[in-house]
């Protein structure tokens, strides 16, 4: 039996986690970084917090035993990719890394994409009212002017914000609108929120996968522009598109 440490966040995690847990040749932990609250049960034992950077995620993998890491997080989760793969290289531990692939724009898309934060924020017009589908950090970016590279100019501008999720994060901006909900199941749903609230612009991340595609089709369907934070790079080889084809690789497909 292989003793594996399964770094989560993510529907494809949950999912690996449970296949794990009906596989007798892997004893399988799932580490979540603490950002989920009340998460479900994985059907393996699971740890929270983080490892105290590649020190203490190497030293973990070395006094747990650890035979393997699975990297099922967030695309955008990269200082963490990053340290899963420095830790695996300095202590020799097989490494398998799930990489969606990003979403492409198609049809009548309007897509733009920005490096960071601070210019995609300075490309917000005056009067603008954002949906922010960009997750915590998303929110925080907009918590104050000097989060643009230009903190005069968006300091003068009136740009009003609307978040959705389960809790309200620490941090965000006073005048945020907060949705406390899940999702919308179709662009449909999305299109009728946004429509209420009289949304000019989605700021997004491009995760890849598809839970969360239906704010795009809304998206297309409404002719919104949609604001894209770029990609980090990808981690080192090996990267597996999805869960199946990874779980294939660790039993030897």
């Amino acid at each position: 039996m292989q003793n594996l440490l399964l770094l989560g966040g993510t529907l494809e995690a949950r999912r690996i986690a449970a296949d794990l847990a009906g596989d007798d040749g892997f004893a399988a932990t799932l580490s979540l970084a603490g950002v989920t609250s009340s998460p479900p049960d994985p059907g393996i034992p699971m740890r929270t917090g983080g490892f105290g950077g590649v020190d203490g995620l190497a030293e973990y993998l070395k006094s747990h035993a650890i035979d393997v890491l699975v990297d099922a997080t967030h695309p955008y989760a990269s200082r963490m990719s990053a340290n899963a793969v420095e830790a695996c290289n300095r202590t020799g531990i097989r490494r398998l890394t799930l990489w969606r692939p990003a979403w492409q724009a198609s049809g009548s898309d309007d897509w733009r994409e920005f490096p960071d934060w601070p210019t995609l924020i300075d490309a917000l017009p005056d009067g603008a009212r954002v949906f922010l589908a960009a997750g915590q950090d998303g929110m925080i970016a907009f918590s104050a002017p000097e989060k643009s590279s230009a903190p005069e100019k968006a300091g003068s501008r009136r740009i009003e914000l609307v978040a959705r999720a389960l809790s309200r994060p620490d941090g965000t901006p006073e005048n945020l609108r907060f949705i406390q909900s899940l999702p919308g199941k179709t662009w449909q749903d999305e299109a009728g929120l946004f429509t209420r609230e009289r949304i000019s612009h989605i700021v997004a991340k491009n995760s890849g996968g598809t839970a969360s595609t239906a704010k795009l089709a809304a998206a297309r369907q409404l002719g919104l522009p949609v604001l894209m934070l770029a990609r980090p790079d990808a981690p080192e080889p090996p990267l597996y598109d999805d869960e199946e084809s990874l779980l294939s690789a660790l039993r030897g497909g």
